[in-house]
């Protein structure tokens, strides 16, 4: 589904080039949970940044369910990630102002989606995460886990094949963390959808199928 062929990426600090990944190479399959594991700084973000065409690759080549990145266009590019990907992050990125319900449906508004069939299928995506019960509560009402939640149901009320997890439980104690994973492998395993979970901890990263290691933006080492 997913394949990074000797993937580079450098920016520039002032005059002076900063490569960030360094030659990157890694093939994804469909419905795979996949753990991208390293301290901070060595080009986990940039990597997934790269995976969820939110950023260009300066070099090498990544295909995405057998099509060139390179060779689409912004529109399209904006279609993927609308479509066919979900992102979930270390802050959860909900809009304070608006309940649960409505956070998830933001996708499907960006889709066109009415607002008669987004909420049945924001409803749906709620209860799929245990969250119908707080569907009408804003993120200000709700624990840190139970935004997360959200999160992840936003990210797969678009029915995506790749889910893109940055540092999901970063911001979580340790038993919220568990939880959130469990339903991560969960969700994995009962919808097929590919899911990378970018994480800097061994411990979660250990809970994926299948992990690899990074350091100094190169991948140093894969484990199952």
């Amino acid at each position: 589904m997913i394949e990074l062929q000797d993937v580079h990426k450098s920016y520039l600090l002032g005059s002076v080039p900063m490569e960030v990944l360094r030659g990157i190479s890694l093939t994804v399959g469909q419905g795979e949970l996949l753990s991208i594991v390293g301290a901070s700084g060595c080009g986990k973000s940039t990597l997934m940044n790269i995976l969820g065409f939110l950023d260009t690759p300066s070099s090498g080549r990544y295909l995405f369910e057998g099509r060139e990145s390179s060779d689409l266009d912004d529109e399209a590019l904006s279609r993927i990630r609308n479509e066919r990907i979900g992102f979930c992050f270390q802050q959860f990125n909900l809009l304070p102002r608006l309940s649960a319900l409505d956070n998830v449906c933001l996708p499907l508004v960006y889709r066109g989606v009415g607002r008669s069939v987004r909420i049945e299928r924001a409803a749906a995506m709620l209860d799929r995460v245990a969250m119908a019960d707080r569907m009408n509560h804003k993120p200000s009402e709700l624990s840190g886990g139970q935004q997360q939640r959200v999160a992840i149901a936003r990210a797969l009320v678009g029915d995506p094949s790749l889910i893109l997890a940055d540092e999901p439980t970063g911001a979580l104690d340790s038993k919220t963390s568990d939880a959130i994973m469990e339903l991560f492998s969960e969700l994995n395993r009962e919808s097929d959808i590919t899911t990378v979970i970018i994480t800097h901890d061994p411990d979660l990263a250990r809970r994926c199928e299948r992990r690899v290691h990074m350091s100094d933006g190169m991948l140093v080492e894969a484990e199952p």
